[in-house]
């Protein structure tokens, strides 16, 4: 009997085995596709309306950067906590609102933690990360250093922008099982691609670069715990190690090879269930990080459609509700939907951020135009006694990002509604003049009128920028 189950156990110990040890996932060589597509790309090979789209994006993480940097609580400690940690060691680095005194690494590591703070930046809902927050503050840095002129830079940002979007999508939902923080951790690959590309790194560096990237990729969600800061310095995290990871390169160090698709890589590592089949399809071709959407409202882009609804339905009734049931799919339910404490009455900004309950609650008392001023009602009592109305439900009949919303009125009557695409996504975008428009909201409180205007035409104008400098002299 002993022998039959000890057996039994080493068959199933084997069979784990054969699944790790599966070799047809390395099949695709991915990283050195990777590597060589950033190598190859040219500014001139990049699609007009991508580079007007890359545009926006940058306009948009600066003013979301520049706001939190002057304004949000956690923005001044980890200003010191670089000051402590850095010794004061001084360089020649932009970060935003803070001067031009900063260490590469240092530098980027504080503008990508203040363009994620707000949650405002932009997402990739294909690969459920914001890919502005860790590419843009590598490739301004580095541009920086380089003196590179506007066009480098723009092409770097789409290699950055390219390839984290590529890798995040191969992660899949199975990230967010394993407790992963996909901004974080495929972050470190975009930010390196963008900083490499601008050094004019040959693919085999680029490659090489990914394989000391994959032994820093880091972010774990548990700061959904209590509200945690954590999240908001992933990102910084990872624009740091990326300029850790590229230094390291330039001084010949041996790296990992096959460090995305090998069977102890990345992709394995940080996924229960990801894919790697299409990871590089169309790559030069078709750009898949067009689908990025800049959103709308400063929360959890999984919060967004159940604010649609809310604002499109708070004022169709004269009568009062009498509950509200709001339906996701598990996935986002999983995030921002779950009925725990801090998520059905929200104890602070983060918790607020990721609570489907209070994002439906306070679009519901207030509309949707409240901007960064919605977390001044955390502790309202009308705000309290709405989340008590509130339930949120996991639906497997809804897709990502989608919400179904059950209206319960004290007449009686129900009304149900469905929000299938956000505002910000591809099919239902922000205009350009919205996007100038959630801009200066953000700029002109922390810059004033004349510089947010300055920055607005030189980010215009960026491809005929002879040097980054020019833009990063504006956003001290």
């Amino acid at each position: 009997m002993a022998s039959g189950i000890a057996d039994s156990s080493r068959a199933s110990d084997a069979a784990r085995a054969a699944t790790v040890v599966d070799t047809a996932f390395e099949k695709v060589p991915v990283t050195k596709i990777l590597a060589e597509f950033i190598d190859d790309l040219t500014y001139e090979s990049i699609d007009p309306k991508v580079l007007e789209g890359l545009k926006e994006l940058l306009l948009d993480y600066i003013g979301i950067g520049a706001f939190a940097a002057s304004t949000i609580e956690s923005s001044e400690p980890f200003h010191r906590a670089v000051l402590a940690f850095s010794a004061n060691a001084t360089g020649s680095c932009t970060v935003m609102t803070k001067g031009q005194q900063f260490s590469p690494q240092y530098a980027a590591l504080l503008n990508a933690a203040y363009a994620h703070t707000l949650d405002f930046d932009d997402t990739f809902a294909a690969g459920a990360l914001h890919p502005g927050a860790p590419v843009m503050s590598a490739a301004l840095t580095q541009a920086e250093i380089s003196g590179a002129n506007g066009k480098a830079l723009l092409t770097a940002i789409a290699a950055g922008y390219e390839v984290i979007c590529r890798i995040s999508r191969a992660l899949g939902a199975g990230a967010y099982e394993r407790g992963f923080h996909n901004t974080g951790t495929a972050g470190i690959f975009g930010a390196t691609a963008a900083i490499m590309k601008i050094k004019g790194a040959g693919s085999a560096a680029i490659e090489a670069a990914f394989g000391l990237a994959v032994s820093k990729a880091a972010g774990s969600t548990q700061y959904l715990e209590n509200g945690a800061w954590n999240k908001r310095l992933h990102p910084g995290f990872a624009a740091h190690d990326a300029f850790m990871c590229a230094a390291f390169v330039d001084q010949g160090i041996l790296t990992a090879s096959k460090p995305l698709e090998g069977i102890f890589g990345f992709l394995k590592g940080y996924s229960s269930s990801p894919n790697i089949d299409n990871m590089v399809d169309g790559l030069g071709k078709e750009w898949i990080h067009i689908t990025t959407a800049i959103k709308p409202y400063p929360g959890c882009r999984m919060t967004h459609s159940a604010i649609d609804l809310a604002a499109k339905w708070r004022k169709e009734k004269s009568c009062l509700i009498k509950s509200l049931c709001l339906s996701l799919s598990p996935h986002c339910w999983m995030i921002v939907g779950r009925p725990l404490e801090n998520k059905i009455h929200p104890k602070n900004i983060v918790d607020a951020q990721f609570s489907a309950y209070y994002q439906l609650a306070t679009t519901w008392l207030d509309g949707n135009e409240t901007g960064w001023r919605v977390y001044d009602r955390i502790h309202d009592s009308d705000v309290s006694e709405l989340l008590d109305k509130i339930t949120v439900e996991a639906s497997n009949d809804l897709q990502p990002l989608a919400a179904r919303l059950e209206i319960h009125w004290e007449d009686g009557t129900t009304s149900v509604d469905i929000e299938r695409h956000p505002i910000g996504e591809p099919s239902n975008p922000l205009t350009h003049e919205q996007v100038l428009s959630k801009f200066s909201s953000l700029a002109i409180p922390t810059y004033g009128e004349p510089k947010s205007k300055r920055i607005i035409d030189v980010v215009s104008k960026l491809d005929q920028v002879l040097d980054t400098k020019e833009l990063m002299s504006a956003l001290a």
